[in-house]
């Protein structure tokens, strides 16, 4: 089953850039725990004036966007976008939501233990800044439906999702600045590199259930 159409085939390069993308992530999280260097003008800068605590409406959307990116909430928006995928795609395609979105998880959590970067407010936790793991979730979903649901309207509404939830993390001071966009681009390349693999495992396996053309040695055989 595939209501979507040809599944989007991603260039050799982009995937490649991907691939580079995670190393230059992971290398800049080994070096903020050997260097631990303070924040730097602009993180201090957005810090100051992104802050949406004396805005209740603002800084409720915030803390909703907070309460959706982790726990129960987060699982549910999976499962969402892998039954929306499964439905247009194939269920082997849901499968891929829910591994690709683990897979960002672990990256995320691994990337973090090894940075230890502090928190503008600490009472976020302390040493886990580094990168925003709400942003990078949001946005391997988002790039997901980009990349498998042929719909403009749901492509718009998904890149908004990613794109609010990384304004809430610095609204909260939840996060850097800088956090928050290492998130866009570990979320973005996960999905893109996990898309490759996974649509490139189906195309192999698609070539295998084909049968064979019998060549002409074999067509006399049968006609025998």
């Amino acid at each position: 089953m595939d209501a979507g159409g040809p599944v989007m085939r991603i260039p050799r390069v982009v995937v490649a850039a991907a691939a580079a993308v995670l190393v230059v992530m992971w290398t800049i999280s080994g070096a903020l725990r050997v260097a631990r260097p303070s924040p730097g003008v602009i993180d201090r800068g957005w810090d100051a004036v992104a802050g949406v605590q004396r805005e209740p409406v603002l800084h409720a959307i915030a803390e909703a966007f907070a309460v959706v990116g982790t726990g129960v909430p987060v699982l549910l928006v999976t499962a969402a976008v892998a039954l929306l995928v499964g439905a247009l795609r194939g269920w082997s395609w849901s499968a891929f939501v829910v591994l690709a979105g683990l897979a960002s998880a672990l990256d995320v959590t691994g990337m973090k233990a090894l940075s230890m970067r502090s928190r503008p407010d600490a009472a976020f936790g302390a040493g886990t800044s580094f990168p925003s793991g709400h942003t990078a979730g949001a946005t391997l979903l988002a790039v997901v439906v980009i990349l498998l649901v042929p719909r403009l309207a749901v492509r718009i509404a998904a890149a908004s999702f990613a794109i609010a939830m990384a304004w809430s993390r610095t609204a909260l001071h939840a996060h850097w600045l800088t956090d928050v966009l290492a998130g866009l681009l570990v979320g973005t390349a996960t999905a893109v590199l996990l898309h490759a693999a996974w649509a490139a495992m189906l195309r192999r396996s698609e070539r295998r259930r084909r049968p064979r053309r019998a060549g002409p040695v074999a067509r006399d055989a049968i006609l025998r």
